[in-house]
């Protein structure tokens, strides 16, 4: 992911005023066009006008959202100046960018943003994953720009933490952060706290469920 794009998504995780469709429509482009922009390369870069039309809702200059800026956010103090990473000092796990997807539906892009160095809880886990808190429907427990710990594989059970995911086919996965009550054949059971409420999520289409293992906080 480009700078432009992690600077829209970094943004994005801290502003809960902030949505896709919202800035889409405020620059005067069609709703999904920043969607469209962030998750599947289209268009490449923004035009001029949009990145005009598009930094002040940011709080950014205009050539902060071009595709060629160089890479936003905050440098260790103690790598400034230290030259290349050692292979060992990268971090590996991957973190994949979230976007608003209507109805406390987060989107999750199919390439990752970034990489961080894996937390004990997923240091031998093949498939572990963060991703960004969009929205407030768990709050207080998930903030808007909490880092989630993603374990795959570990079986979820009545108590858990989860997120419960939809494939869309092009890559990119829709996924609920909610409370795993109980399960049947046909249904999750599943809680959430603001506004409070329990209700079902249908297994056909809700297909698979992501254990929450941990977080980084904003």
């Amino acid at each position: 992911m480009d700078a432009a794009r992690k600077l829209l998504v970094d943004t994005l995780a801290r502003r809960s005023d902030l949505d896709l469709k919202n800035l889409s429509l405020t620059i005067g482009r069609n709703h999904a066009y920043l969607q469209q922009y962030l998750m599947r390369g289209s268009p490449r870069e923004l035009p001029e006008a949009a990145r005009h039309g598009l930094a002040p809702l940011l709080g950014v200059s205009p050539d902060d959202l071009r595709s060629g800026a160089p890479p936003m956010g905050r440098v260790d103090a103690d790598l400034r100046g230290a030259g290349p990473r050692r292979a060992a000092d990268r971090g590996d796990l991957p973190v994949y960018a979230s976007a608003e997807g209507g109805g406390g539906v987060i989107i999750i892009t199919h390439e990752p943003m970034d990489f961080i160095r894996r937390p004990e809880p997923l240091l031998s886990v093949r498939d572990g994953y963060a991703c960004y808190v969009i929205g407030d429907s768990m709050s207080p427990a998930y903030e808007q720009g909490d880092l989630l710990l993603m374990h795959p594989g570990r079986p979820a059970r009545p108590g858990d933490d989860c997120a419960f995911i939809h494939d869309r086919g092009d890559g990119t996965q829709q996924a609920l952060v909610k409370r795993l009550l109980r399960s049947t054949m046909e249904k999750w059971r599943v809680r959430q706290f603001n506004p409070a409420k329990d209700f079902d999520l249908d297994r056909s289409h809700w297909h698979k469920v992501q254990l929450i293992v941990g977080k980084y906080s904003r």
